[in-house]
């Protein structure tokens, strides 16, 4: 029987997936600027948020001491940052390839956490690691414009080691802390995050002007956000359940999804596709085949 953080762990790329190829377009389609994909998840994260107390206030878990609070919004803090260095990433280059460079997260984690916990996986799981690793770092080299190339690199590197830091915390935080009152917690520090460039005059002016594009789209931005927050959820539970080196190389799988996703919108809901996906169709497939070998080597204990 498939272990329970391991069936999580799978399904919360698929969802991320998802999120991944709407978030593209909308970078590209709705948004001025990126970085506006920040403020409009917390935002549409705030929508959503009433609806978790609310459960939350049904379960009546017990409440965390405060540094255990402290630790769960700064968990949001860090992963609303990483998602602003996503969207930016998101303007260089196409969605598949920027959902490959995740996987640099599960390598990183491998290794923070030896040094600092003294976790050691099993070999096969680390040669897993490495052939996730592989396939990212093969997935930078097809992608077709050198300048584009490293710009995404150098951001998705700084994202992935922020994504580190967001496992190593809330595993934290879960063993002092409900998943649920957990989730809750860090959503309330992802809208606080992603929401406080509006005190700033200049950035609240340009994200007004671009409002304006933003009424066709809002059940979108909303509907991305909330399949978003289940993502998020999905994973918290894995990484509860399991361990977050191996629940990160799982969830590593994204770019499968996400180039399926792309190529098959092209004929389904063309306007959500990505012309880009059918660029080196075969090479992208093979290094899939080389990350569902990975995921294979990395989830068996």
């Amino acid at each position: 029987m498939i272990p329970t953080w391991l069936a999580f762990a799978m399904f919360s790329p698929l969802l991320w997936a998802i999120v991944h190829v709407l978030d593209s377009y909308c970078v590209e389609r709705v948004f001025d600027r990126p970085w506006m994909g920040v403020i409009t998840s917390a935002l549409a994260t705030a929508l959503v948020l009433p609806f978790v107390a609310v459960v939350i206030g049904f379960q009546s878990p017990p409440w965390p001491s405060w540094d255990v609070i402290a630790l769960a919004l700064l968990c949001g803090a860090i992963f609303q940052i990483s998602q602003g260095l996503y969207f930016q990433a998101l303007s260089y280059s196409e969605a598949g390839i920027v959902a490959a460079y995740w996987n640099m997260v599960p390598m990183l984690l491998a290794v923070l956490s030896w040094l600092l916990f003294g976790r050691v996986l099993e070999d096969r799981q680390y040669f897993g690691i490495i052939l996730l690793v592989s396939a990212s770092v093969s997935f930078c080299l097809i992608d077709s414009e050198l300048k584009t190339r490293w710009r995404t690199l150098l951001l998705m590197f700084v994202a992935a080691w922020l994504q580190v830091a967001y496992f190593l915390l809330q595993k934290i935080v879960f063993e002092n802390c409900s998943v649920l009152l957990a989730f809750g917690i860090i959503s309330l520090g992802m809208t606080l995050t992603g929401s406080f460039p509006l005190v700033f005059g200049k950035i609240r002016s340009a994200f007004v002007n671009n409002s304006r594009r933003f009424g066709s789209a809002i059940a979108l931005i909303i509907g991305i956000e909330v399949i978003n927050l289940g993502a998020i959820g999905t994973s918290q539970i894995a990484v509860d359940r399991g361990q977050p080196e191996l629940v990160a190389a799982v969830e590593s799988t994204m770019p499968a999804y996400t180039f399926s996703l792309s190529f098959l919108l092209l004929y389904l809901l063309p306007k959500f596709g990505d012309e880009k996906a059918k660029r080196l169709l075969t090479v992208k497939l093979i290094l899939v085949a080389v990350m569902a070998c990975g995921i294979w080597l990395v989830s068996r204990s």
